[in-house]
């Protein structure tokens, strides 16, 4: 509490903001005054002063009614007109820039909002100071701004006090006068406008703006001279009261040298500190105009693969472009600084540019070009400036500029082979094709365009038929000069808006856009499969036959999302096998014939086991860090003595619905425990083996029975046995599915939640289950480097899942890029065409004879196991 002397009465807050009003009150609580109203509105104000009318101080926020809050200032008024209660005003909590008819009476001073306690302390101190002294209670006293008039005349900055209304210059100091080179009467008979010319009309009416709705502004500009010339200057702005009336407060402080090459050092530092080229290079460039208080500015880049060419990656004009008026982007200056030659101008540009009208046109005394110069000596790109002050004798700046413009070279050509690096990384290195991670990211941009523009699309799944044969008895070298003699096919026979695609092996997708009738794409297929009938000439005179079998699906006829149309297109792909191959078929929901041949298919698949049709393919698992082979995941495969490799996609959802994934799932789990124990004898290598469990094995009585059984078959250790199940499973779909799996826990067993992420029960699964392993799913790991969301959701699991001490398996890594991103997080395995793709039995054989050749350790003989 204040001393006797120093008493306090009554103050009143009015401010819709909370932390203002909090942050008030604490500052009058320790200025000691006996009552301290606070009021969120007008009314509760008016409230308080029903009650108590005798109020020493007023803090009162000028918010979205102006004259409301005028009115309340002159009832204040009316209480005591003698000695008015002072009014502090707090600017920027609600309202924009203030307008009204008359000066608020009792208003003496502002602070803005958000309030700080000191600015609020200082200024409730001067105003209780000056009420004491009887300076606002006596209306012949001197005013403050008279008390304190040595301050505003000897201070060494430019100062100015402005009506907010008109812009006129209401008052300024010697230092002010002696500057701009005025007379005071010419100065106060002009507009503040005049003196910060550089100011674009819509950068000044931003700064108005802000200034309404802050209190105060800042910015760097330039201050005109009487002899037309101008200087750097920071210019600080602030609303204040003087005499009762609202003003600008505007103070100019011309920049040191040091201030100068700071902005230098800031426009270099700001290239590398954005994600964004397009937003680093516009930060960057705003500090270099700053720096120079440049009137145009321009960073072009000129792509390698087009001579001659150019686009302009950022483009600043002060005054903005004339109409009718030349580009600078066309004129000569431009060409002779993209054949790597500077053009430095700083004095007399526009008197000595006959051949640049821009110049000419806009009058610049400085006129710089400077190319921007790779590592290997090769224009990228070129710099332009402009102003139209000289640059005389400024060697410490134009070597400056130099620099800045070697450093910005170097971020364009680490972008640009960033970028080049990402192609490469969407892109089949065989063929040249976009490869899958390319191809599901553009199938997804074509939905999203065509839901916008109603249209309709096809996707085309082509499966080359028979191609194992011509890998089996011709070598895979024949067989890689195939797959790029179809590619080369296939992209002839369609637009170049269409998106050719290898999927995997010799399986390619193509995506046919804009499509107006059905029977246009009928017409394409029907081309591509009459030009894979023609014979292929390969190297060394070799002539080969080869045909091709097509599935159709159409956006939005057949499915809305990428995964059904693939599906479809598949599904349709092989119809088109099972009517003779070497034609196409389009997706047909449930016809009769389809119901036929799905009958027909399911009789071939219950033959297929007792026929030895199945094989089960193993995909290698890798330890994150050091990428030797950890396990592997069992992935069963049909191979149809006519129709082929048929899709596990396709028969899988065939087998659960008629039952038949009950044994064919016991046959899988046999055989791929049998090989893994074999691998395990021969190479002493203690691989883990994956293999799903679908649902309805799950809802079978006598899994663990089944389990366990095949665990002493095949004698391998039932720790190494992982068995996978995928989170789409619901608990209360299948009884007793926790306590099967705790059952299957106990014999041994490890329990893997599969396709992490796509279920509707994430949490849910990876609370309850008794799970040792997540296996994060294949579609947010493909698009680490694509998506940020799928980035953070990979980030989220595998964070979550080690708190909960699980390990985390990731599918789906198919780059460089994908592996960098998860050994970063900590991921332990992981699982992807970037190591390995699925391989039958015996080829993984020959992968893990091939490690234990290169790690020194000879395999034991197949007849041991």
């Amino acid at each position: 509490m204040a001393a006797v002397g120093d008493h306090r009465g009554a103050a009143l807050i009015v401010a819709a903001g909370r932390d203002d009003r909090r942050v008030l009150f604490d500052v009058l609580d320790a200025q000691g005054f006996d009552a301290i109203y606070s009021a969120k509105d007008l009314v509760q104000a008016r409230g308080f002063l029903e009650q108590n009318a005798c109020v020493d101080l007023v803090l009162l926020e000028f918010g979205d009614n102006p004259r409301d809050t005028l009115a309340f200032c002159e009832e204040l008024h009316d209480l005591d007109p003698a000695a008015p209660a002072p009014i502090i005003g707090i600017l920027g909590g609600r309202g924009g820039p203030l307008r009204w008819d008359s000066r608020p009476p009792g208003l003496v001073e502002w602070i803005a909002s958000p309030v700080k306690a000191d600015d609020a302390a200082a200024r409730i101190k001067v105003t209780l100071a000056a009420r004491s002294t009887g300076v606002i209670r006596n209306a012949s006293a001197p005013a403050a701004s008279e008390r304190y008039q040595f301050a505003f005349d000897g201070n060494l900055d430019e100062l100015a006090i402005v009506d907010p209304e008109t812009r006129r210059i209401l008052d300024v100091n010697t230092v002010f006068v002696q500057r701009s080179g005025y007379s005071r009467a010419q100065i106060l008979a002009g507009s503040i406008d005049g003196f910060s010319a550089t100011l674009s009309p819509d950068r000044r009416a931003e700064m108005i703006q802000k200034l309404g709705r802050e209190g105060s502004v800042s910015l760097r500009g330039r201050k005109s001279r009487a002899d037309g010339s101008s200087y750097p200057v920071d210019v600080h702005v602030r609303v204040a009261v003087q005499d009762g009336r609202v003003v600008h407060f505007y103070q100019f402080r011309e920049l040191s040298e040091l201030s100068r090459y700071q902005l230098a050092l800031a426009a270099l530092g700001q290239l590398t500190r954005t994600e964004s080229r397009e937003e680093g290079l516009d930060i960057a460039l705003r500090a270099m105009i700053d720096w120079l208080a440049l009137d145009f500015a321009a960073v072009v880049e000129a792509p390698p693969e087009s001579a001659g060419e150019f686009h302009a990656l950022a483009v600043y004009h002060r005054f903005g472009p004339v109409e009718g008026g030349s580009d600078p982007l066309l004129g000569p200056s431009l060409k002779h600084v993209l054949a790597g030659r500077e053009l430095v101008q700083t004095t007399n540009a526009w008197r000595t540019a006959n051949d640049d009208a821009f110049v000419r046109e806009r009058r610049f005394e400085c006129w710089i070009g400077l190319p921007l110069t790779g590592e290997r000596n090769a224009c990228l790109g070129a710099l332009l400036l402009a102003r139209r002050e000289p640059l005389a004798g400024d060697g410490a700046a134009l070597d400056a500029l130099r620099v800045f413009t070697h450093a910005l070279a170097l971020e364009l050509e680490l972008r640009r082979t960033r970028d080049q690096g990402r192609a490469i990384g969407l892109q089949d290195p065989l063929t040249g094709l976009p490869n899958r991670l390319l191809f599901n990211d553009r199938l997804n941009s074509a939905i999203q365009e065509a839901h916008r523009t109603s249209e309709m699309f096809a996707v085309v799944f082509v499966d080359l038929d028979r191609f194992k044969n011509i890998n089996d008895s011709l070598g895979h070298a024949v067989g890689d000069q195939v797959l790029s003699a179809v590619a080369k096919r296939l992209r002839g026979s369609v637009r170049a808006s269409d998106t050719v695609a290898r999927y995997a092996g010799d399986e390619f997708t193509l995506i046919l856009r804009h499509i107006v009738q059905r029977e246009d794409v009928a017409r394409i297929a029907e081309k591509i499969v009459r030009a894979m009938e023609v014979p292929l000439q390969l190297a060394g005179g070799l002539e080969l036959s080869m045909t091709a079998s097509l599935g159709l699906s159409f956006y939005p006829d057949d499915a809305t999302d990428a995964e059904r149309l693939l599906k479809h297109a598949d599904v349709a792909m092989y119809s088109a096998k099972g009517m003779g191959r070497n034609n196409f078929q389009a997706y047909v929901a449930v016809p009769e014939e389809s119901h036929q041949q799905r009958l027909a298919l399911e009789a071939k698949l219950r033959q297929a086991e007792k026929n030895g049709e199945l094989r089960v393919f193993y995909q290698p698992q890798i330890d994150g860090q050091t990428e030797d082979i950890v396990g592997m995941e069992a992935l069963i495969r049909w191979e149809h003595p006519e129709l082929g490799m048929i899709s596990p996609g396709f028969f899988i959802p065939l087998a659960e619905e008629s039952g038949l994934i009950i044994s064919i799932g016991e046959w899988i789990l046999r055989a791929a425990c049998h090989d893994a124990r074999r691998w395990q004898l021969r190479y002493g290598l203690p691989l883990r083996i994956g293999v799903n469990l679908s649902p309805l094995q799950l809802r079978q009585p006598s899994l663990v029975q089944v389990v366990a059984a095949v665990v002493r078959e095949t004698g391998i250790d039932p720790h190494l046995l992982d068995l996978e199940v995928t989170e789409s499973i619901s608990v209360k779909s299948i009884p007793n599915l926790l306590e099967t799996l705790h059952a299957l826990r106990d014999l041994g067993c490890s329990i893997s939640i599969d396709d992490f992420g796509t279920g509707q029960s994430s949490l849910d699964y990876i609370k309850r289950f008794p799970a040792d392993h997540i296996k994060i799913d294949q579609a947010f790991v493909r698009n680490i480097g694509v998506d940020p969301d799928d980035e953070a959701i990979v980030q989220a699991t595998i964070s979550m899942a080690h708190n909960l001490n699980r390990k985390v398996v990731a599918e789906g890594v198919e780059i460089e890029q994908h592996l960098d991103f998860l050994r970063a997080q900590g991921c332990e395995v992981l699982q992807g065409f970037l190591f390995c793709r699925p391989l039958p039995a015996a080829s993984f054989d020959n992968l893990l004879q091939e490690r234990a050749r290169l790690l020194g350790s000879a395999p034991a003989p197949s007849a041991s196991a």
